[in-house]
């Protein structure tokens, strides 16, 4: 069996390939310190892109646009698709001879970075990067071909420079050396002032309704992560709009002043 059957076919890759684990980390605020939330994804490689996918998906900013039907349309502060076309490209392009390091996507405040151990593959120049393929997997490439994850044209970088574009997103920045590295730029958050955004508005109705609330209970009604949750209510407490009152266990939120009336 090839070093690819592994990836693609075993149930855990940890054993005869621990390096192509893919790492996910959430900080809170902008340098490697602390630590809101981590996954590491040791299962075959299909699995391991999509759960890295649905990790990065779940600590994305959402605006919610009303559509006039009874679904409201999500706009992600980032495309969807270029994150995954960066995501896929970590994966396809690592180095997997070189063990001791994981592709790792780690999501700050200001920026998402997606590296790969390997930096460029040889024969690829950072000036040609973005203009021509060099494959360093190509059966692995070839495999995610087959199954419609990637077009194996090199047309990768080109797609994701092009999709920010059309979104109004900023354009990625690149980073070359032992690792390879993408970097996407997220957008600030609004000033103290600003209306607040739909999420925080649903966050902060749901503690009006139920002062007890945990926060395990929001993630499962709002659909998102628990560091997620645990940075929506450090902004509403920032905003002064709620506080704690009592233990965590014991306790309950009181909702102190309401901005999510104020008009857009």
């Amino acid at each position: 069996m090839k070093n690819a059957g592994v990836l693609f076919f075993s149930d855990s890759i940890q054993l005869l390939c621990e390096q192509a684990t893919i790492t996910c980390g959430v900080f809170d605020g902008t340098e490697r310190f602390t630590i809101l939330n981590r996954k590491d994804y040791t299962q075959d490689i299909i699995t391991n892109i999509d759960n890295a996918l649905h990790f990065v998906k779940q600590e994305l900013r959402v605006k919610y646009e009303m559509t006039g039907t009874a679904r409201r349309k999500e706009i992600y502060e980032l495309p969807l698709d270029a994150l995954r076309e960066a995501v896929i490209n970590a994966v396809v392009h690592r180095d997997y001879f070189l063990s001791g390091s994981h592709t790792v996507i780690e999501i700050f405040d200001d920026r998402i970075e997606i590296s790969n151990p390997g930096g460029l593959p040889r024969g690829l120049t950072e000036k040609e990067f973005g203009k021509k393929a060099v494959r360093r997997n190509q059966l692995i490439a070839s495999l995610l071909h087959r199954i419609d994850f990637v077009e194996n044209m090199g047309t990768g970088i080109t797609k994701i420079r092009t999709l920010l574009e059309e979104s109004g997103s900023a354009q990625p920045q690149f980073e070359f050396g032992d690792f390879y590295t993408i970097k996407f730029i997220r957008e600030k958050v609004e000033p103290l002032n600003e209306p607040l955004n739909e999420p925080l508005k649903i966050l902060l109705n749901e503690l009006r309704i139920n002062p007890k609330i945990t926060k395990i209970e929001l993630c499962q009604k709002m659909n998102i992560s628990r560091a997620t949750v645990t940075r929506q209510l450090k902004k509403l407490k920032e905003l002064s709009l709620i506080k704690r009152i009592g233990s965590d266990k014991g306790g309950h939120w009181e909702v102190i002043n309401d901005k999510s009336s104020q008009k857009e």
